[in-house]
């Protein structure tokens, strides 16, 4: 699947219920249905500017990224849930050890 314009395709991952610093991030319904994360798989090349030229999109495959859920378009690619959004509904790309539970592990450096 090839995206156009300024979409994305994203493989989201479930919430669950996390500490990051002294930030609680719930796990529920209403955290589920405003916010996702999860890994990007596709971009497109951007929005075509007045002038043919492209703005480039800001996520590359492989991003962890937390975006608005609300737009998404829900689809199934090869038997996976997939969301496709716009660049603009993306909120952060997140970074090695954000979102982690405490104690685990792999966050001990955090």
């Amino acid at each position: 699947m090839r995206m156009l314009a300024d979409y994305i395709l994203v493989n989201p991952d479930p919430w669950p219920e996390q500490r990051q610093g002294t930030i609680l991030i719930p796990r529920g319904l209403e955290t589920e249905k405003r916010f996702a994360r999860g890994e990007v798989k596709g971009v497109g090349p951007g929005l075509c500017l007045a002038n043919g030229d492209h703005s480039e999109v800001e996520v590359d495959p492989g991003d962890a990224i937390l975006y608005f859920k609300v737009h998404a378009a829900d689809i199934v690619v090869d038997g996976i849930n997939m969301h496709i959004i716009q660049e603009r509904e993306v909120l952060a790309i997140l970074e090695s050890g954000d979102f982690t539970n405490q104690g685990d592990e792999t966050n001990a450096t955090s």
